[in-house]
C-alpha cells in the first residue's frame, strides 16, 4: 500500500511538472515574440533580428548578417528595483555555446536580455572572461536545483549569475548605430 502511494505521488509530481513545463514554455515563447518585435521596432546596432527557428537553440535570436545572437530570458517575478538577489542569471551550456562560436568568428557579439516584471535589462557575453576590460568581475558561476527540464525530474543545472549593476536598460540598444 505504502509503494502505491509514493508511486500516485511521483506520478502526480511527474504530471504537474510537465503541465508547468509546457506552460513555462508557451509563455516563454509569448515573451520572446514581444522582444524580438521591440528589437525590430527602431533603428539598433542588430539590424534586423531573427528567431532562431530551433525551440531549444542556445540563443533565440540573430540578425540578419548572422554577427548578433540574442538569448532572451523571461522572469516575471523579479522586480529589479525591490529584488534580494545581487544577480540574473542562465544555463551555463549558453556560456559554452558563447565561447565556442567565438572562437570560429571572434567578431560576432553574444548578448542576453532579461524581462524581468516588464522591465528589460541586457548583458553583453565578455571576451575578457570573468572581467570586464576594467578589470572587474561582472558574472559567477554557480549550480541551481530546477525544475524539470524536459526530462520528467528536477535536476541541478550549472548557470552563469551576472550581477545586477553590470546590465544595463534596454533602452540602450535604441542609442547605438551600427
Amino acid at each position: 500500500m505504502m509503494a502505491r502511494l509514493i508511486c500516485l505521488f511521483f506520478m502526480f509530481h511527474y504530471i504537474n511538472l510537465m503541465r508547468n513545463l509546457k506552460q513555462d514554455l508557451k509563455i516563454g515563447k509569448r515573451e520572446e515574440i514581444k522582444t524580438l518585435i521591440l528589437l525590430n521596432a527602431g533603428e539598433t546596432m542588430f539590424g534586423n533580428v531573427l528567431q532562431d527557428e530551433d525551440q531549444f537553440a542556445n540563443f533565440d535570436f540573430v540578425s540578419e548578417d548572422e554577427k548578433y545572437h540574442i538569448e532572451h530570458k523571461f522572469r516575471p517575478d523579479v522586480n529589479l528595483k525591490t529584488c534580494r538577489y545581487d544577480s540574473l542569471y542562465f544555463d551555463r551550456i549558453k556560456y559554452k555555446r558563447y565561447r565556442e562560436l567565438k572562437k570560429i568568428n571572434p567578431e560576432k557579439r553574444f548578448f542576453i536580455i532579461w524581462n524581468c516584471a516588464g522591465e528589460r535589462v541586457w548583458w553583453e557575453f565578455k571576451k575578457f572572461g570573468w572581467e570586464n576590460e576594467k578589470g572587474e568581475c561582472e558574472f559567477y558561476f554557480s549550480k541551481q536545483f530546477n525544475q524539470d527540464r524536459g526530462n520528467g525530474y528536477a535536476q541541478d543545472t550549472d548557470m552563469v549569475n551576472v550581477f545586477m549593476e553590470d546590465t544595463h536598460p534596454f533602452s540602450e540598444f535604441f542609442n547605438e548605430t551600427k
